[in-house]
């Protein structure tokens, strides 16, 4: 009979799909035997009394037991063959393992089995892996906190009274005014209508009751009394995570205050493996494959960016060379820098900002009906000759409809930089294109 079951497939539990090795294996679920692909296992899949924070083992079967040319599952299935057709069918092991021929079969098992046979293999013990840190459980204390009434504590805890086991203002606390009111008459002297308003008004003070409950229950199992508590938790996380706590707080009252820090702790679990992952394909990107290299790598990194930073270093005052008021102001910068490394506050001077560079126009549409004068403008302002002639035929229509033409009229028909509007007004002026107002 153990030996039926033992040949019957495996199938894991999650996808119910065939398992092949290396496979997992639940220790937590017990006397159960639970296998899990990795397909599975890595998804964090649960199932019945299986949860993804069991303990678990690895199994496969790719090592060398007696010799180094075979694995543990050729060991399996040359036993199981002897097994089943009985000693000295090598043939028959030899066409199930596919990988060693009949005589290799028998020198290995005489010698291991056989000849010289090797001691029973060592027991290895129970191996536990705390996959992340074990959820913070809040308990109430024996002497709750005594927060006196307008205190910052007590607002804090929303108005909560440990002690008393009840809040300050209560859920729509003046929910009684409606009732106080209300005396149920005789049947002989009482209205039907009357009554069934009473009735209404009594619901409705029931589901107050409820829901004022709901949110003691709430304080309570949560662990929320001990606001000061709540907070050091929420600063375990790595602010990375901080906004996707913020937006699963509204389904906590889904959760046993268990679940959900096992929950929160698994998001953090799965953000940090996402960064070593990152960082793991940085790595592989860069050619390294093994991890003893990685701490090699990252020396490297930080000596290829510093050297990084002296070459862009050198590279600005190569640029500002040229310009002696530039140069002295990047020179005044990186001194005030200096003097802020050392812990004293300073101002950093401004650095002008660069001109750009003159535009290539050459070939561009309308460039041919430009002069050398106008084709050189273009090309410092930065400003193609399409848009130049459309821009020259509304200052001059405007111009010669008015007898003249503002500098603060042209900045309004023509919506460009004002500093390049500028320039095209002056060089329109001094080619007697447009008129300037006397006044």
């Amino acid at each position: 009979m153990e030996e039926e079951e033992r040949r019957v497939p495996l199938k894991c539990g999650g996808c119910k799909d065939r398992v092949s090795e290396p496979y997992i294996v639940c220790v937590g679920c017990k006397p159960a035997k639970v296998q899990l692909c990795l397909q599975c296992f890595s998804k964090g899949t649960e199932f019945g009394s299986h949860q993804s924070d069991h303990a678990y083992t690895i199994l496969r079967n790719d090592f060398a037991l007696f010799e180094n040319n075979w694995t543990a599952l050729e060991e399996t299935v040359l036993l199981e063959t002897l097994s089943d057709c009985g000693y000295g069918n090598w043939s028959d092991a030899a066409q199930r393992l596919r990988t060693k021929n009949k005589e290799e079969c028998k020198r290995h098992y005489n010698k291991s089995y056989i000849n010289d046979p090797i001691p029973v293999l060592p027991q290895f013990g129970d191996w536990s892996q705390q996959v992340y840190p074990q959820p913070q459980v809040y308990k109430l204390c024996d002497d709750p906190p005594r927060f006196p009434d307008s205190s910052v504590l007590q607002q804090e805890m929303g108005g909560y009274m440990a002690a008393r086991g009840d809040f300050n203002v209560e859920y729509d606390n003046f929910q009684e005014l409606e009732i106080q009111s209300i005396s149920f008459a005789g049947e002989e002297e009482g209205n039907e209508l009357e009554e069934r308003l009473e009735l209404a008004v009594l619901d409705v003070y029931l589901h107050c009751l409820k829901q004022r409950g709901k949110r003691k229950m709430i304080v309570r199992k949560y662990g929320l009394i001990n606001f000061t508590k709540v907070q050091a938790s929420n600063r375990m996380y790595d602010h990375s995570i901080t906004d996707i706590i913020e937006k699963v707080r509204v389904f906590m009252r889904l959760f046993s205050p268990l679940k959900y820090d096992k929950f929160i702790k698994g998001i953090h679990v799965e953000k940090e493996l996402q960064l070593q992952i990152r960082r793991l394909q940085e790595c592989r990107q860069n050619g390294i494959v093994h991890m003893r290299n990685t701490n090699i790598y990252k020396s490297l990194k930080k000596r290829r960016q510093a050297t990084k930073m002296q070459i862009n270093l050198l590279s600005e005052i190569l640029v500002h060379m040229n310009d002696n008021k530039a140069c002295q102001t990047w020179l005044q910068r990186q001194v005030m820098l200096n003097t802020i490394s050392k812990g004293v506050s300073a101002q950093l001077p401004m650095i002008a900002r660069r001109s750009a560079p003159p535009l290539d126009i050459v070939g561009m549409p309308g460039y041919d009906k430009l002069t050398d004068s106008e084709r050189e403008m273009c090309a410092g302002i930065r400003l193609v000759p399409d848009a130049y002639l459309e821009f020259r035929a509304v200052m001059s229509a405007e111009c010669a409809k008015a007898g003249s033409l503002k500098l603060s009229h042209a900045r309004n028909i023509i919506k460009i930089d004002v500093n390049k509007t500028r320039r095209l007004y002056d060089f329109l002026l001094s080619e007697g294109r447009i008129n300037k107002d006397p006044l």
